[in-house]
């Protein structure tokens, strides 16, 4: 494909998003949810430098047998994204903490050491989310519209230019797509809300199959992961970790 068929297949493919994202791999899942930017009053801590994230709330719906979280793309309440996973509960347990089966049975050893924080824990309530029902009638948005912002030509430097932490993947059998979202708003609720995306077309559906992009300092080559296995401190230190994250559908649960 040229550049021209890549844009438009593309938007395309963002033609039925509407906000949800089903990410089927739990580890996948997980490692998202670990390396999400914070929300509200603790964000603006980090910012200023004032504590780390020590706590992380996962809410798990018993009825829709699924975990997820809801993230702002935009700057108004209006414009959440929803992002989830199906499956029965995997920990009983409330409080979740590093020796909790939601992070020995996904996250090797060497993993949890060196991205939970020390006195890490994931809290789970169970809970279902009634957004739906207070953003209807006068108070609802219109319905969102994705708009491809830039299309790139090397991952590589999408993921310096960005520093990405994560990338999404949407599989097809033509070219698989990465993809990464930026904030966009509209204060006037009668305009439509446009969703930015960035992408990168692969249409050697290279990525698809593995889990972490590694990237060393100084260097654009990339290389492929599973997982992270022992790295001294130094080769750690000079390396960013993409996490590759998989969607299985972009329906509502």
């Amino acid at each position: 494909m040229n550049s021209l068929e890549k844009y438009q297949f593309a938007v395309t493919k963002f033609e039925e998003f509407h906000n949800y994202f089903e990410i089927s791999d739990f580890r996948k899942f997980l490692l998202l949810i670990l390396n999400l930017d914070a929300g509200g009053p603790e964000a603006m801590m980090q910012q200023l430098g004032m504590g780390a994230k020590t706590r992380l709330i996962l809410p798990y719906d018993p009825e829709k047998k699924m975990y997820y979280t809801k993230v702002m793309s935009g700057l108004s309440y209006h414009h959440q994204m929803v992002i989830y996973h199906k499956s029965e509960r995997i920990s009983d347990t409330f409080i979740n903490e590093p020796t909790s089966p939601l992070f020995t049975k996904y996250l090797s050893d060497y993993e949890r050491k060196n991205l939970l924080p020390g006195k890490f824990k994931i809290l789970t309530p169970e809970m279902q989310d009634y957004t739906k029902n207070i953003l209807k009638g006068k108070n609802a948005t219109k319905a969102i519209v994705t708009g491809v912002e830039s299309l790139f030509f090397n991952l590589g430097e999408m993921i310096v230019s960005q520093q990405a932490k994560f990338l999404f993947l949407l599989e097809d059998p033509k070219a698989d797509i990465l993809f990464s979202m930026n904030i966009s708003f509209n204060p006037n609720l009668e305009a439509d809300h446009i969703q930015m995306v960035d992408v990168f077309v692969d249409e050697e559906h290279k990525y698809k199959d593995h889990t972490f992009i590694r990237m060393k300092e100084g260097e654009m080559e990339v290389d492929l992961l599973d997982e992270i296995k022992e790295l001294s401190h130094s080769e750690l230190y000079k390396s960013h970790f993409t996490i590759i994250v998989p969607i299985k559908s972009l329906e509502s649960p």
